[in-house]
Formats: structure tokens, C-alpha cells, sequence
């Protein structure tokens, strides 16, 4: 696994290709996550899995939400608390709580493939029914990041999430030369009924 606390301590996030700062911090929040707040993609408690820097985070809270972010790494929790308040941070890879929104921006890629699925589970078994997840995910092919789009769609749906957009788009990044911009999977879903998944299980 990528050793992602050691990047944001100035370590390579991938061997043989020198820290240039990092990419997905781009001192702002993403561009989709404010088109999805501003569509009502986000509502009651959020959880910001995978929270980075916090600037996502950030960004709900100052829109009145409720919002726990949660990161694997301890350094960027502690600059996402250096950049306001308003956000509960927690530094872990297990979320504790039953959330209304959940929010997985660039996170799925981040993780070996053999535990993607487990992670789709994880964030349902903290949504409550009909919680609605938004989802972003580099579209790349080859390296350690690829995430195909079958790959990803059925990790989602095996977890217990309704798929309502599937599609694609791209996310600004920061210190790549002469790559302003990444691909990514973008997906919007809803958390299914727990007794209705029951009751169809045979």
C-alpha cells in the first residue's frame, strides 16, 4: 500500500518519481464537490472518507452541513486543522458513525485492488438507508492507480449502493508539469434499504 504519510512528510508517492507537492491539494475545494453541493448532493451528517487536507471538508461545513473527515494520515490531519474549524478530524481507516452523506473523493484508487470492495462495504455499513454517496475515481490506465470502469461499478453495487450517474469527468491537480488536469470516474449513488437487500438474499 501506498505509504501516504510518508508523502505528505515529503516522500515519493510512487518509486522513482520525486515529491513536487501534492497534487490533489490544490488549496481549494474540488470543482465537483462544489457542483454537487450546490445541486443538494449533500445533506445532515457528512463523511468526508479520505479527507486529505481538508479543504472538501472545508468547504461543507462553511455551508452549514455537519461533517467528519477522516484520514489514514496523521500529518494531513493535522493541516486540515491548521486550515479551520468547524469539521470533526479523525485520523484512522475505519469510520464510526451512520452518515447521510458520504463523500469518496479520489480515495478508491488510492487502495491495492484487493481491498477496494472492502472499502465500498465499509463506507455503507456508516451510511444510514437511502444515504447518498458521491464518488470520484482516477480514470487511468496502467500504474498502481488504474481503476477500470467495471472494476469500479461493481464494487459499488456488490456493496449495497444504487449507481443513479455514472460517468466522467475531470479533476484539477497542482504541481504536475503540464498537467493542469486528471481523469477521473465520477459516481453518484444511494445507499440501498438494508431489510430490502435482506429480503432478496437467498
Amino acid at each position: 500500500m501506498v505509504d501516504f504519510e510518508g508523502f505528505y512528510r515529503g516522500g515519493e508517492l510512487v518509486e522513482g518519481v520525486p515529491h513536487t507537492g501534492v497534487p490533489w491539494d490544490i488549496g481549494a475545494p474540488q470543482p465537483i464537490v462544489v457542483a454537487w453541493e450546490a445541486a443538494g448532493r449533500f445533506r445532515g451528517h457528512v463523511l468526508d472518507a479520505g479527507c486529505g487536507t481538508g479543504d472538501n471538508a472545508l468547504f461543507l461545513a462553511s455551508r452549514g452541513l455537519r461533517v467528519t473527515g477522516v484520514d489514514i494520515a496523521p500529518t494531513a490531519i493535522s493541516t486540515a486543522r491548521s486550515r479551520g474549524d468547524g469539521v470533526e478530524w479523525v485520523v484512522g481507516s475505519s469510520f464510526t458513525g451512520q452518515f447521510d452523506t458520504v463523500l469518496a473523493s479520489a480515495l478508491f484508487h488510492c487502495l491495492p485492488v484487493e481491498e477496494r470492495p472492502g472499502l465500498m462495504v465499509a463506507l455503507r455499513n456508516a451510511a444510514v438507508d437511502g444515504a447518498l454517496l458521491n464518488l470520484t475515481s482516477l480514470a487511468v490506465e496502467g500504474g498502481p492507480f488504474e481503476v477500470s470502469a467495471a472494476e469500479l461499478r461493481a464494487a459499488v453495487e456488490d456493496a449495497g449502493w444504487e449507481i443513479t450517474r455514472f460517468g466522467s469527468d475531470v479533476i484539477p491537480v497542482a504541481g504536475v508539469d503540464d498537467l493542469p488536469t486528471l481523469p477521473v470516474w465520477v459516481v453518484e449513488a444511494t445507499a440501498a434499504s438494508r431489510s430490502a437487500c435482506a429480503a432478496t438474499t437467498p
